[in-house]
């Protein structure tokens, strides 16, 4: 799914969209920032699993080759905005290993669907097209707002 319905009050980030978020030079960041700059905005909440500013921060630095302070500074501005930090209870994650046997899915994306059905969230915001198929027959939509040839150019970004 691409288009943002009007009907969506929560999104679930994961890595891939909060890195590509504040990368201002990576080619998904146009797609993929005004749709944060939107939740950030009110317009709905951005759910944020507790740990994925870490791992962005790390992704930033590794993989698209921001420099460490300005990475740092990033996700610290970006966590002082209203986005919703949430945390995984054992009920979360014990579904993820359910699902991730019954998707035949690596757990790990997997815990990014068992997270929007425990916060009740309407879509999660990824380039991670393996998602499409995830939230098949689920309650929430698959959000990726980059265009086809465009996320073929994108190097995954592992767990």
């Amino acid at each position: 799914m691409t288009d943002l319905s009007d009907d969506i009050e929560s999104i679930v980030l994961d890595v891939n969209s909060l890195a590509i978020a504040l990368t201002d030079n990576h080619p998904g960041h146009d797609h993929i920032r005004p749709i944060v700059e939107r939740g950030v905005e009110g317009e709905f909440d951005l759910l944020l699993f507790d740990y994925l500013p870490f791992r962005a921060q790390y992704v930033m630095e590794k993989m698209f080759q921001v420099p460490n302070l300005e990475a740092r500074n990033s996700i610290q501005h970006f966590l002082r905005s209203p986005v919703l930090v949430i945390s995984a209870s054992r009920k979360t994650l014990l579904e993820a290993y359910q699902i991730s046997a019954e998707k035949n899915h690596d757990v790990y994306d997997c815990f990014f669907i068992s997270l929007a059905r425990n916060e009740e969230a309407d879509a999660i915001l990824t380039t991670d097209t393996d998602f499409e198929q995830l939230c098949e027959e689920e309650d929430f939509s698959y959000l990726n707002p980059v265009p086809g040839p465009l996320l073929a150019r994108f190097e995954k970004v592992p767990g």
